[in-house]
């Protein structure tokens, strides 16, 4: 709740309103404060006092901001009219990243940010916050989604593999996906074929970009500086080589397939990886399109 809270005083003391506009029937329009990004520890400037929770509150009032007005607000459409690109913010709504200082580095690299907002009152407040990526793999990763089409003995089935979750400590699902290698990959899509002859045991098929053309990637996460891009392989063929060349941390992976129905259950489950989850979302919009499901 603590967390909860500190966005919520963050976004009103720095003025940030955005109204966002939420699908479903019917169509209606809310208003919702945003926070850039989960901080850890808030440090406010020198001089300032803080509200409570770490964060600035340079004025020491209290009270609240009137709502914008309903020519203010804007479409799902227009608010992401360029997706995956930054947003262009007010001068009074900017988010200007200082430093990355790596304060820890394995298998993953932890960055203390610090970023300096600039309030409706025209001072900068600058706050640290710890973000996490993969700089070895440039912070980008692929995700692949093996569809295989109906036949007429078997209906439409999906690869997914089966391993070891570090972080919940458990057996979770999740389609194949691995790391950006520069030394080994051109592009996003060689990692995407790759990823999957190594942990599906899978080649060839249609391959299906699903985000568009010059999009930088999904987040992965909102702590997270990776990004990754999510493809749908219709039809691919079992590997005649027979063999994966996986990595020591893969050899608990277990390969299989599921249909349909099965793989709503094991998303609806939360056994399933939030990566897959996004990639399996706009890959089944697809198969729907192409009425292949």
């Amino acid at each position: 709740m603590q967390l909860g809270r500190q966005c919520g005083v963050l976004a009103y003391r720095l003025g940030r309103f955005r109204p966002v506009a939420v699908l479903g029937p019917p169509l209606r329009v809310v208003h919702r404060r945003r926070c850039s990004s989960v901080a850890a520890h808030a440090v406010p400037p020198d001089g300032a006092s803080s509200s409570g929770n770490g964060v600035p509150n340079p004025s020491g009032h209290s009270g609240h901001r009137p709502a914008p007005s309903s020519a203010a607000l804007k479409t799902v459409d227009e608010l992401n009219s360029a997706p995956g690109s930054p947003d262009v913010h007010p001068w009074h709504e900017r988010f200007d990243v200082k430093e990355d200082r790596v304060i820890y580095k394995r298998y993953v690299t932890v960055y203390d940010r610090a970023v300096e907002f600039t309030s409706d009152d025209g001072q900068p407040h600058t706050l640290h916050y710890d973000v996490v990526g993969h700089p070895q793999s440039h912070h980008q990763f692929s995700c692949s989604f093996p569809f295989h089409p109906a036949t007429a003995t078997t209906p439409a089935q999906v690869t997914v593999v089966h391993e070891y979750a570090q972080g919940p400590n458990a057996l979770m699902y999740s389609l194949p996906c691995g790391g950006f290698d520069p030394r080994k990959h051109k592009s996003l899509r060689e990692c995407a074929i790759a990823e999957m002859r190594e942990e599906a045991m899978l080649v060839g098929g249609e391959v299906v970009e699903l985000l568009p053309e010059g999009h930088p990637g999904q987040s992965e996460l909102k702590w997270s500086r990776n990004k990754f891009k999510p493809f749908l392989f219709i039809d691919p063929q079992p590997d005649p080589s027979g063999h994966a060349a996986r990595d020591a941390e893969e050899h608990t992976i277990e390969v299989m397939r599921v249909t349909i129905p099965e793989l709503y259950r094991l998303i609806h489950s939360g056994k399933m990886m939030l990566p897959s989850v996004y990639a399996a979302f706009l890959s089944l919009e697809v198969l729907k399109a192409r009425k292949l499901i």
